[in-house]
């Protein structure tokens, strides 16, 4: 016998009510029978102008295929905890990744790694979202001479970082004043996942909501903070990427009022790769400008091309000279200013100093936040960015300079880190991937 279909609780209403009404029209008649608007209504207990929207969202649907939904009721998105890793996390897996066989004297799983991911940051998420978080962290597949798979970190993303570190030694040997500069925030509801008594005794819990979001933008190196270059404001909004609550010109602002003013002239300032941090000084034409726009460009630019040349033409031209043709705003502000700009490699916290200076401030407040609010956590982040002084800043910058050099010595012995993730018949199949037991994580040497 087949199972009878389930009906919901609004289905089940549904029925009643058309049956109540069904059963007054056999009791005393049916009234208004041309109706069928308004008898609809009494049917099914809602009023006439329901019926008719109902109605008109039907014929749409009817006429473009689509599935008649119920209004405001959209999927809810699945949280991506990748991107609930910050900079700071993510500077803990990379080190982790780098150090593990040298920590715990064997080559680790997957599986093994998210455990120990676990322990260092509360990581929560599935081997398939640590393997997605590795290949956001600049890693991709190749293929060993045993016909081996392996995940390694990116030949970009090497190439950037030794240019970058090739870069800062250049600068140092020069002796440049080096300043670290970065955004952080902290919410209003931020505190340990552990709660805490009062004086009282009673137990102070976390707000479910996540509260108000504040930014903090500074810069400092080893002799502390930058002068009169912090800036601390409430974001409009607290959902989202905390890099949607600064712009361009915000941070141009604070750029040439709070920090070029307070630091020394032919200074070096390192920053990461935020948007408004690489807006272009000009406009590069796009695949939609305008032909004239292309050919002013490529005159302006001094790069050759023929008249008669198509727009698609002219745009392949322009693909192949934009890079070496960037010129961003900030970078423009500073030159002017004598001071020059050093952007970190892409996935590479760990390369800048504020990074755990900001670490250190959300410990501070997550432990003594206890009233939740605005004018609570603004008083704990102020107090605690006093008490950093140049003996905090001058450890951590000794630290990440230890960092630079491990980086820089695995460069010297042609060494790359790599990930192992069993055979495979084909270079596109990444079911091997999929089992953490047989997957191993290992330091191998290739010979390049």
């Amino acid at each position: 016998m087949a199972r009878p279909p389930t009906y919901y609780i609004s289905a089940r209403g549904v029925i009643a009510t058309v049956y109540q009404r069904m059963k007054f029209e056999a009791e005393n008649g049916v009234e208004r029978v041309t109706d069928a608007r308004w008898r609809t209504s009494k049917a099914v207990g809602v009023s006439e102008r329901t019926v008719t929207r109902i109605l008109k969202q039907k014929r749409e649907s009817d006429s473009t295929g689509a599935v008649l939904r119920s209004p405001h009721k959209m999927k809810k998105p699945r949280k991506c905890l990748r991107r609930d890793i910050d900079n700071f996390d993510m500077a803990v897996v990379r080190r982790t990744i780098n150090n593990f066989h040298k920590e715990y004297k064997q080559f680790p799983t997957l599986k093994s790694l998210k455990k120990i991911l676990n322990e260092k940051i509360n990581y929560k998420g599935c081997i398939e979202t640590l393997r997605r978080l590795l290949f956001d962290l600049g890693y991709e597949w190749i293929n060993t001479d045993d016909n081996r798979r392996m995940l390694s970190e990116k030949h970009d993303i090497q190439m950037l970082r030794y240019k970058y570190l090739k870069q800062l030694r250049k600068y140092r040997e020069e002796g440049r004043n080096i300043v670290y500069t970065d955004e952080s925030y902290i919410h209003t509801t931020h505190v340990q996942n552990k709660s805490w008594a009062n004086e009282n005794g009673s137990i102070a819990q976390k707000k479910i909501s996540k509260g108000l979001r504040i930014i903090i933008v500074h810069a400092g190196n080893k002799n502390g903070f930058v002068p009169n270059a912090c800036l601390i404001y409430k974001a409009s909004s607290t959902t989202g990427d905390y890099h949607d609550n600064m712009n361009h010109e915000n941070y141009k602002k604070w750029f040439k009022t709070q920090l070029l003013p307070n630091i020394p002239k032919k200074s070096v300032i390192v920053m990461d790769n935020a948007s408004y941090h690489n807006t272009f000084a000009e406009k590069v034409p796009n695949s939609n400008s305008k032909k004239a726009d292309m050919q002013e460009w490529l005159t302006y630019k001094n790069i050759e091309f023929r008249e008669d040349m198509k727009k698609i033409e002219l745009y392949d031209i322009i693909l192949k000279h934009k890079d070496n043709s960037k010129n961003y705003a900030i970078d423009a502000i500073a030159k002017e200013n004598d001071i020059d700009i050093l952007r970190l490699p892409p996935y590479h916290p760990d390369l800048n100093p504020i990074e755990k200076i900001w670490g250190v401030l959300k410990n501070y407040v997550a432990n003594r936040n206890i009233d939740q609010n605005y004018t609570s956590i603004l008083n704990l982040i102020n107090e605690r960015l006093a008490m950093i002084n140049v003996t905090i800043w001058d450890k951590t910058c000794q630290h990440v300079e230890e960092t630079e050099n491990k980086y820089w010595k695995d460069y010297d012995d042609e060494q790359e880190f790599t990930i192992y993730v069993g055979d495979s018949e084909s270079d596109n199949d990444t079911s091997s991937f999929y089992d953490s037991d047989e997957n191993s994580i290992s330091s191998a040497n290739k010979e390049h």
